[in-house]
């Protein structure tokens, strides 16, 4: 039969994703572009064809444990109707309360981010998600992954958390549906776009996998470009805004990759009317009026530069720039990090240190904030980009260590938030947090703990507080 030239997302909270960068970092696997997720099925498949048999029958315990994980979980792409991909279950019980920001409408729980704007109630919570694909005529793409939550005192909720329809066209993607999209090197934050909040109902269109491009353009490397629409929700000052973006990624050496973006609301309820022409007009940073600041537009400049004589370390930043001054970035903010995928010999140990920096020279909430459009750079109350919100830093530590012989990994981080930088009081979070994942008897079975200790609540000087986070879950896949 044929093979199938499209396939489904992988979701962005996958244990897939750590598991790829740590091999690309090993020198496992050869680099690849990293700055558009989520990958397809289909990419990391390919991903994994990169890796010849010999090559991996020579490899350390622990990585050939890694290697045979994904290789099993990707065994078969060409199946064309996956009525039940995984179904997950998870109990969280949750203490304390939102956090809000100082300068926009936006809040939540501090330990509850990059979650896909997924709001528990205090105390006891129950998520089921199931998924589930369909492919006909090889290029045609229908996937759901619909979510029910419980929460205390609360009733049923049953929504569809991602899905939609897709059509290959070519080496271009065309998708309507409900998506989350990640944009960047950073894995704590990105500047422009995460999924802390919901996923977005949008027309997308994409190249999945890498292309070269021709003629001279070849020596940019692999390419690839990612371009969206969607509109955000009715409950804002301006109900209906149109959100947009763009990104380009290129890899000019097998050690550097590059990556720019641009992020827009626009339109809406009262603001003027915006066609296909005006949208491409928008997204190229331009304004449609006289007016100084018709749209609400964020860039962004990105790079990951591997290190192989480092042991594979991986150096990343993202500057970006809120507005525009000419041809340069305006009320800069940025974010950089540190990734080493081998702290010992047998692979065993991966760590990762990133900071981000949203407080413009302590010049006020000027990120995340827009004169027009003062519902902020939100989606239903959560930051579509980086979950600290304007005004505020945050520095993230992550060790991870791979127990192959027990079919484990343990993932241990301590995250420090500071709200608010230029006001009076500063908004003060400190969260530890340990997580154990683990596979037997078919399933994928994870069990965590997180605490935030938080000072000036609310920004109130003196007024301390104790969030906790308690999650406990498995998953089935077929």
């Amino acid at each position: 039969s044929a093979t199938p030239k499209i396939s489904a997302p992988v979701p962005l909270d996958s244990w897939v994703y750590p598991a790829l960068e740590q091999l690309v970092g090993q020198g496992v696997l050869p680099p690849t572009l990293q700055g558009v997720r989520p990958y397809t099925r289909l990419e990391v498949a390919r991903q994994l064809a990169t890796l010849p048999a010999e090559a991996a029958a020579t490899l350390p315990p622990v990585t050939t444990a890694q290697v045979q994980r994904l290789r099993a979980e990707f065994a078969d792409e060409s199946r064309w109707l996956v009525p039940l991909r995984a179904v997950t279950l998870d109990y969280l019980l949750q203490t304390g309360q939102p956090s809000r920001d100082s300068g926009t409408p936006a809040q939540q729980w501090a330990l509850n981010y990059n979650n896909d704007g997924r709001d528990y109630r205090d105390r006891h919570n129950l998520q089921l998600t199931a998924a589930g694909e369909a492919r006909g005529w090889e290029v045609v793409l229908l996937h759901l992954r619909p979510q029910l939550l419980a929460g205390e005192g609360e009733g049923l909720d049953l929504t569809l958390l991602t899905g939609g329809a897709a059509v290959a066209l070519g080496v271009v993607e065309l998708s309507v549906g409900r998506q989350a999209l990640w944009w960047g090197p950073g894995r704590h934050g990105s500047l422009l776009l995460s999924n802390n909040a919901p996923p977005l109902d949008m027309v997308r269109l994409t190249n999945p996998a890498p292309v070269t491009l021709p003629w001279l353009l070849r020596y940019l490397g692999p390419f690839r470009f990612d371009l969206f629409v969607s509109r955000l929700e009715e409950e804002r000052v301006v109900p209906h805004p149109y959100f947009g973006g763009f990104r380009l990624d290129i890899q000019p050496a097998a050690w550097l990759e590059l990556g720019a973006a641009r992020t827009v609301i626009f339109g809406g309820e009262g603001r003027p009317a915006v066609d296909a022409g005006d949208f491409l007009a928008i997204i190229g940073g331009h304004n449609l009026s006289g007016d100084d600041d018709t749209s609400n537009q964020l860039a962004a400049l990105d790079f990951s530069l591997r290190l192989a004589p480092l042991g594979g370390a991986q150096l990343y930043g993202e500057l970006g720039g809120e507005d525009e001054a000419g041809a340069c970035f305006s009320k800069t903010a940025w974010l950089t990090g540190l990734y080493l995928p081998r702290l010992d010999a047998a692979g065993r140990l991966s760590l990762r240190a990133e900071y981000a920096n949203l407080a413009f020279r302590n010049n006020g909430n000027v990120w995340y904030r827009h004169g027009i459009y003062r519902s902020g750079y939100t989606y239903e109350e959560h930051f579509l980009g980086h979950h600290v919100g304007g005004d505020g830093r945050d520095a993230f530590g992550e060790l991870r260590l791979l127990l192959p012989e027990y079919a484990a990994t343990v993932i241990g981080s301590l995250d420090g938030e500071w709200r608010g930088i230029s006001g009076a009081v500063v908004e003060r979070h400190l969260q530890p947090s340990l997580r154990i994942e683990a596979s037997a008897a078919g399933f994928d079975w994870r069990l965590g703990y997180a605490i935030d200790v938080i000072a000036n609540v609310d920004y109130v000087a003196g007024q301390d507080a104790t969030s906790q986070l308690f999650t406990a879950g498995f998953s089935r896949r077929w």
